[in-house]
């Protein structure tokens, strides 16, 4: 048995160095499989250079097929066949192969000839390779038993094992990867050890050890091979020329002749060169093999010889001839000189194609075929120590070894030298002289056989050669070789190995004689099996009709890793035909035949059909198959598509048993489902069959969460769910409880059963409810409630749709999010509600929770809008701590803070209403703030948010699980089943089925939704609460000003301490900003409540929206920026400074790039000539002394071209300068209009009660 093929290829195509570097660099571990395509039988390795750190791809393709295998590395190596990265690739394909990574079928063992992959006899990797039985029966036979080794030398091992009187001859030799070739007779396809061979290592390791093999080892063969570098051996007489060194117990050679110089150098290993003539010798005999002879003349061309003198296959030998060319360089000059080519000769005086042809003739020698014939045939007597006389015909296997390592070399020789002057044959029995040597033309095309079938008083087939356009008789060849044809100074090369075997058995008459008695075995064997691949003409009196046929046609399924393959298969009249198989049908009928020509159009016809019905279908010419990825085959119901089809078409389809991946059920699910209600949840039974085989629920979601549209049926078979059933009902079966036969699901899963009900077939589903789940069936039907008098006219149309939903979900106890965009009016929507809730119960207990810097704003909103609720602010070191102060009144107000400090407190008290604002706050499930909110206890829960998913899906979850326990089920499960899938993969089906959950309970409408309802540009205040360290700065300053303001106008009057006023004021402001700003010799630390407050704007609220940022201080802008940074947010900036073209830079990249989400302004830089059009949020960060200032900053968005509605923020401190001046404004609002356009206008209109107040 010779070698698997990959490893072949890498020994006939590669140079000894590149087989021992790839060996190196396999050897190092360097080479990873990237890609494997089981289908096509390709792949791609990713091998490490052993020199340089440098990676390269190599693609192999069609490695299973040994005549079509092919490989292409991206290295710049590749100047040979195969380079050392190829080489390195495929022993590790190789390797895959054989430890089975690789393998979609079950392997069968040859015993002949099996490898062990180990280094040394080991217990571990024998047991490994080996069945349980065949280890303990080899175990119990040497306790009593022992194996008879006959021979143990040179690493090879001969023994013989009786077994029930049986001997089996066992043979174990070390091979050139330090592996273990063995052999023997035994049968056993499961395992690369049979039981004879375990018992002979077992044997050998109890006795000798694991290293048994290194004690018997010869290192002739490893010194040879180091010689014949320099074309030497050991049966040279080697003194002066070359010493042996050895380390470590191998050896090394050591060259002591300077003039011996490598055959083969390693720089170029593809161009050796021969020695120029020498002097003529009489009757032109070619003067003996010469290694050292220079020659005089400038030019020599090689000329090759098919010598046809040898006595034992292939019955010739290449030899190599050089010689001086006439003037035409179509013919030698004169007489020629037979080369020695196994040693290292000059090559200056040859032409670039002889040098390299001269490559291709080394491979062709005998030293080299021997090589070969070793490596691939460890057992075929020991090649290397047997002595073949002239007259000793070879084995049949080594005959076959010979034949595939010449043939291709051959065709490239044939190739590369076709029509060319220098080649000749020397014909039999010729001496080796020039005037022997008869001038042969090479032909590039090959020869083919065809056969003619006669009957006479016995049956003849002839077998002819077409050749050259011409037929010729077998008879004719004129070669003694089987590998060639030769006539008439002409040769041609056979198409393959199979065609050299079969013109080898018509041999040497060209005809083959059958008599009538096996006329009928040998027609079905040999004849019938030759009309498939060539040419064969019958007598006319064996032809019993000649016909047209139509196919008889049938499909059947293979499986090939991932693929599903399709192999039609055309039978003409009961005989099978394959895609490669020829045009005409041969049909056996008695002793003679019928002759049906193929209806390859009906057989194309079939193809395209089944090609039709997918669009991903590959289709292979070889073999005449087409393949589908099994995803495909599932994708959009195509299997009961493509079982319908043949159906239609009546062709049967066969191998559905035999599949192991896709054995598919061709029922389609048949399914019952009733739906009931109780008080707080429903039930479902579900009842699922394919033909007579039953499904449980638990089967259904297990398929369901292993993201596969198939369940595992009782019988082994596979059933489908098809796209439109899992697309009806999966959702019901992610959100459902239940294993057997039922489903439990919770209340808040209505708009489930409502999918289903809006969508149901009859016979497949029945939905009976409880009547106040029927009442409550059609969410559309909301209904329509009057707000307030008061407030009647204030609403827009969109908040009193808010109020109306806010209704409906106290009505049927559902919480949930009301999610409007920032700016439209979600607080008024809630505070509307909550008055009708107080008006229409007679009384209201509501906690509304929400960030410290909004606390105010819901104090405002309370007083602007529902005056009649009484509330009271629960936050900072003075709240109260008793139950009864909580109660007395209608909404208390606090911070997430204070939440979670007070919860034991806050958990004690009913609450008809829990709110909680910007409710992204508690998305972090874990955080204590969101576990606080959970304790709460209320009848009613809302939470209002502009973003309520910011960053992913499972932000929703911890807000859901507040407003309606257990709706999303656990946290494991929420994550696994909707957050991973959504966020991670993107996938469709889960953001589908989250949403049909989610929108009955999310109220959200976008700026551009209500645009119709809004005015173009709504002005708002965002109050802000200074933390203790910015408070503290304040109080400190606002105090030595205040009495060194009103020191100063008690003593020099008003108008005179103006400048004083205007400093504490500016002060103020910018501590009210941030005391980092303060122009001081000792700088604080940034403490600002407003900056948390921006980057909580900017990055939880505003959305994808742009925003302009306008503030009188640098020093702010500053802050805002650093702050902008860590946050990841895009921004553009100008002051004063900036110049007119990066002003203009500025604008055009905030106006056109969508990333850019920011522009931060200097207050008095934004002035006349600012288009921002992109922007719709204004943030005034220090509010100006003089509203028409601002106005013009809000403009800046606000222009022609705007067709967005704007929404401008003032960030006030609340209790600080800033709160008061906006007192102030509204005081003198029609002065300031008028006159006030500065700082110091301003502080001109300042009445001593006015700075007594402002600084108060």
């Amino acid at each position: 048995m010779a070698l698997p093929h990959l490893i072949k290829y890498v020994y006939t195509h590669g140079t000894d160095e590149v087989i021992r570097r790839g060996k190196k660099i396999h050897a190092i571990g360097y080479v990873e499989l990237v890609e494997y395509d089981d289908l096509f039988g390709s792949a791609v390795f990713r091998v490490k250079d052993d020199s340089y750190a440098t990676y390269y791809k190599v693609y192999i393709q069609k490695f299973k097929d040994p005549k079509a295998t092919t490989l292409r590395c991206a290295c710049p190596y590749n100047l040979g066949d195969i380079c050392r990265h190829e080489a390195a690739a495929l022993i590790q394909l190789q390797e895959l192969i054989d430890r089975g990574h690789l393998q979609s079928e079950h392997i069968k063992y040859n015993q002949k000839h099996t490898v062990a992959k180990m280094k040394a006899i080991e217990l571990k990797t024998l047991r490994l390779l080996s069945s349980p039985e065949a280890f303990q029966e080899a175990e119990t036979f040497l306790r009593s038993n022992k194996a008879s080794i006959e021979f143990a030398e040179n690493e090879t091992v001969k023994a013989t094992v009786i077994l029930e009187e049986q001997e089996y001859k066992v043979l174990i030799r070390k091979n050139e990867e330090r592996n273990f070739d063995t052999s023997c007779e035994y049968l056993d396809e499961d395992h690369p050890l049979c039981l004879p061979k375990l018992i002979v290592f077992l044997q050998l390791l109890n006795t000798h050890g694991a290293n048994y093999f290194d004690s018997i080892r010869n290192w002739d063969k490893e010194k040879n091979k180091l010689l014949e570098a320099y074309g030497y051996s050991l049966s040279d007489d080697l003194k002066g020329k070359f010493e042996f060194a050895y380390k470590d117990g191998k050896p090394f050679l050591r060259v002591l002749d300077p003039s011996i110089k490598r055959v083969a150098p390693l720089a170029s290993p593809s161009r050796p060169v021969f020695i120029p003539e020498t002097e003529k010798r009489e009757k032109e005999e070619l003067a003996e093999p010469s290694a050292t002879a220079v020659a005089d003349s400038p030019t020599q061309r090689l000329g090759i010889v098919f010598n046809l003198n040898k006595k034992n296959y292939p019955y010739f030998t290449l030899d190599v001839v050089t010689g001086e060319p006439n003037d035409a360089n179509d013919a030698f000059a004169g007489t020629v000189e037979k080369m020695d080519i196994s040693r290292y000769v000059n090559t200056d005086q040859l032409p670039e194609a002889d040098r390299e042809m001269l490559g291709v003739l080394r491979k062709l020698q005998e030293s080299e075929i021997n090589k070969y014939i070793s490596r691939n045939s460890p057992f075929s007597g020991i090649w290397e120590n047997i002595i073949h006389h002239e007259d000793d015909d070879l084995p049949d296997e080594t005959k076959e070894l010979m034949a595939e390592y010449l043939l291709p070399k051959l065709k490239k020789m044939f190739t590369e030298s076709a029509g060319g002057p220098f080649v000749f044959v020397l014909p039999e029995k010729k001496a080796f002289k020039t005037n022997n040597l008869v001038p042969l033309q090479l032909q590039s095309a090959e020869a083919k056989p065809h056969f003619i079938v006669k009957k006479n008083a016995q049956y003849t087939i002839q077998c002819r050669v077409k050749a050259g356009g011409i037929e010729y008789d077998l008879s004719d060849n004129e070669s003694p070789s089987p590998l060639l044809f030769l006539y008439n100074e002409q040769a041609w090369l056979w198409q393959g190995n199979e065609v050299i075997h079969l013109v080898e058995k018509f041999l040497p008459s060209g005809k083959m004689s059958i008599s009538a008695d096996d006329w009928s075995k040998s027609l079905a064997q040999f004849i019938l099996p030759l009309t498939k691949e060539h040419k064969v003409d019958f007598d006319k009196s064996l032809v019993q009709e000649i016909r047209d046929g139509d196919p008889e046609v049938k499909l059947f399924l293979l499986e090939k890793g991932e693929y599903l393959v399709f192999q039609p298969s055309f039978s003409y009249k009961g005989y099978e035909t394959r895609s490669r198989d020829r045009d005409d049908v041969v049909v056996p009928q008695g002793d003679k035949v019928l002759i049906v020509h193929r209806n390859r159009e009906k057989e194309n016809e079939f193809i395209q059909k089944l090609q039709n019905l997918h669009s991903s279908f590959i289709y292979n010419e070889d073999s005449g198959t087409l393949a589908l990825k099994g995803a495909d085959v599932l994708r959009n119901n195509w299997f009961f598509l493509f079982v319908d089809a043949m159906k239609d078409m009546k062709t049967p389809v066969f191998g559905f048993e035999a599949l192991k991946n896709f054995r598919f059920n061709t029922a389609r699910p048949q399914t019952k489902i009733f739906i009931s209600s109780n008080t707080d949840w429903f039930d479902a039974k579900v009842d699922i069959v394919f033909g007579d085989q039953h499904v449980t629920v638990a089967e259904v979601k297990r398929a369901l969460a292993n993201k596969q549209q198939f369940v595992q049926l009782n019988d082994g078979t596979f059933g489908i769910l098809p796209e439109e059933w899992l697309k009806k009902y999966s959702l019901l079966f992610r959100v459902g409880e239940g294993k057997t036969n039922s489903l439990k699901l919770s209340r808040f899963h209505l708009s489930v059963v409502d999918e289903l009900y809006e969508t149901r077939d009859e016979e497949e589903l029945v939905v009976q409810l409880e009547e106040k789940y029927a009442n409550l069936r059609e969410f559309n039907k909301i209904k329509e409630l009057e707000p307030s008098a008061h407030l009647k006219p204030i609403l827009r149309p969109y908040q009193v749709a808010g109020f109306q939903w806010l209704n409906y979900l106290t009505e049927i106890k559902w919480g949930g999010i009301l999610a409007d965009d920032m700016g439209l009016g979600k607080t008024v929507q809630a505070l509307s509600f909550l008055e009708h809730f107080h008006n229409r119960e007679g009384k209201l207990k509501a906690l509304v929770v929400c960030p410290t810097t909004l606390i105010y704003n819901w104090e405002n909103e309370i007083r602007k809008f529902t005056p009649s609720l009484t509330y009271k602010i629960h936050h900072g070191a003075t709240r109260t701590r008793a139950k009864e102060e909580l109660m007395d009144h209608s909404v208390t107000i606090t911070t997430y803070g204070t939440l979670r400090s007070d919860i034991k407190l806050l958990m004690s008290l009913e609450f008809d209403y829990v709110i909680l604002d910007e409710s992204q706050a508690i998305k972090n499930p874990g955080s204590k703030v969101a576990k606080a909110a959970c304790l709460l206890a209320a009848k009613n829960r809302l939470c209002m948010s502009g973003t309520p998913l910011q960053n992913n899906t499972f932000d929703i979850f911890a807000q859901m699980n507040f407003l309606n326990p257990g709706m999303l089920g656990t946290m494991e499960f929420f994550r696994q089943e909707f957050a991973i899938p959504i966020d991670k993969f993107g996938e469709q089906d889960r953001k589908d089925h989250l949403r049909k959950i989610l929108y009955p309970f999310i109220l959200r409408r976008t700026k551009e939704q209500v645009a119709k309802d809004l005015p173009e540009k709504q002005e708002m205040i965002l109050f802000c609460e200074m933390e203790e360290e910015q408070r503290n700065i304040y109080d400190a300053y606002r105090n030595d000003f205040r009495n060194q303001i009103l020191g100063s106008i008690e003593t020099q009057g008003i108008q005179k301490s103006q400048l004083t006023i205007l400093q504490g004021l500016m002060k103020l402001r910018q501590i009210c900003d941030s005391p980092a700003i303060l122009n001081e010799q000792e700088k604080f630390e940034n403490h600002s409540i407003k900056l948390d407050e921006l980057a909580r704007e900017i990055t939880e609220n505003i959305g994808n929206h742009k925003a302009l940022i306008f503030s009188q201080f640098l020093g702010m802008l500053a802050l805002i920026r650093k702050k902008l940074e860590e946050l990841g947010i895009k921004y553009e900036y100008f002051d004063g400074s900036t110049s007119a073209p990066d002003r203009e830079k500025a604008i055009q990249s905030f106006q056109n790039d969508e990333e850019v989400r920011v522009f931060l302004i200097s207050l008095k830089a934004g002035g006349v000539g600012l288009n921002l059009t992109a922007a719709d949020y204004v943030y005034i960060v220090d509010p100006w002394w003089n509203p028409a200032v601002e106005q013009q900053a809000i403009d800046r968005t606000h222009r022609i071209g705007q067709t967005k509605n704007i929404f401008a923020y003032r960030m006030i401190c609340k209790d600080t300068i800033e709160d008061k001046i906006l007192q102030l404004q509204e005081k003198k609002r029609a002065l300031a209009k008028d006159i006030i356009s500065d700082d110091a206008t301003f502080v001109k209109t300042l009445t001593r009660e006015d700075v007594e107040y402002l600084f108060s």
